[in-house]
């Protein structure tokens, strides 16, 4: 991408556990013809991604970073969840000779995008019955791991805040005897048995080989990607189940987390995996798991969800957070 001579730009990062997409801003505003995908096997560390992208493009000088983080924020560092990266704002700095870095986590980047994103890019899943589309939003997704945001009003002050979590370490909410058999086998394997353990790219894999030892079948060494598949055109029965066992949970957490935030100004699904789902996603079934709240069913149907189909939203989020 060409800039004009002297024309300031940033840089915007969405680092998750397998990919990275990076793109430019100038102002607040993306520039999408900047955005790249990485897979980030590719580098040995962050700062080699950052500067081969850097690299890529004609540019001026950089004023600015922001990078969403797929781990918690509390510092100048972040260390990813789940890849040995360590993202380091005084490192990016003198790499860029930039004056500003700034870390957040990747559903902060998500949530900040919730007032951003093109409705182009969001699909319904279920409306509203009370007619309530005012208040906080949520945002919640599964990929190469499981987290949630809240965006709070921000009609008094006009500033956004987002309210963030670290949802997927949460434990697993069980309420059958098969459920149960789940979670001894998760519990073994990981010492516990996490929301992450099974709402993630690894946990639809844990989901269906779980199942082939439940039911004494035999499995293949299959990725997330092709277990979505299969089970949304339904040719293998085992991924098919591991797909709706996957949303049940996927829907009673969600379900949980809408009871105890309320975010009557709507619901947002993300993440690699749901897209990967969407079919299923779209049946009966996950909104009648969502609903199913005894008492406060009725209140359960006050909510709108939708997915967001894009994959590079949070990207908004950090251009909206500079």
């Amino acid at each position: 991408m060409h800039l004009p001579i002297g024309q300031d730009y940033s840089i915007v990062a969405d680092v998750g556990g397998t990919n990275t997409r990076i793109a430019l801003t100038q102002g607040a505003v993306l520039q999408e013809s900047s955005i790249k995908h990485y897979a980030n096997d590719q580098f040995q560390t962050f700062d080699q991604l950052l500067l081969n992208y850097h690299h890529s493009q004609t540019l001026v000088r950089c004023e600015s970073v922001c990078i969403a983080i797929a781990a918690p924020v509390t510092g100048q560092k972040a260390r990813l969840t789940n890849r040995n990266w360590i993202i380091d704002q005084q490192s990016i700095q003198q790499l860029l000779d930039c004056q500003k870095v700034k870390l957040i986590n990747d559903f902060e980047a998500l949530a900040l995008s919730l007032n951003e994103i093109n409705a182009k890019h969001l699909q319904p899943i279920s409306q509203s019955k009370s007619g309530l589309s005012a208040g906080k939003k949520m945002v919640l997704g599964a990929g190469t791991g499981f987290n949630a945001a809240q965006l709070l009003d921000n009609n008094l002050t006009g500033v956004n805040k987002v309210s963030c979590a670290e949802c997927g370490h949460m434990t697993l909410p069980l309420e059958s005897a098969q459920e149960l058999r789940l979670r001894d086998y998760l519990a073994y394997s990981y010492s516990r048995a996490s929301v992450e353990r099974v709402l993630s790219g690894q946990g639809l894999v844990n989901l269906y080989q779980w199942l082939g030892v439940d039911k004494k079948i035999a499995t293949a060494d299959l990725s997330p990607a092709q277990i979505a598949a299969a089970a949304c055109s339904g040719e293998d029965p085992l991924c098919k189940e591991a797909g709706g066992l996957f949303f049940r949970f996927f829907s009673r957490v969600g379900g949980d987390m809408a009871l105890a935030f309320l975010p009557f100004g709507g619901i947002y699904l993300s993440g690699g995996v749901s897209r990967g789902l969407e079919q299923l996603l779209k049946q009966p079934a996950f909104i009648d798991t969502f609903h199913a709240k005894g008492r406060q069913s009725e209140l359960m149907k006050s909510f709108n969800i939708q997915l967001i189909t894009s994959d590079n939203s949070a990207l908004l989020g950090c251009a909206a957070a500079l």
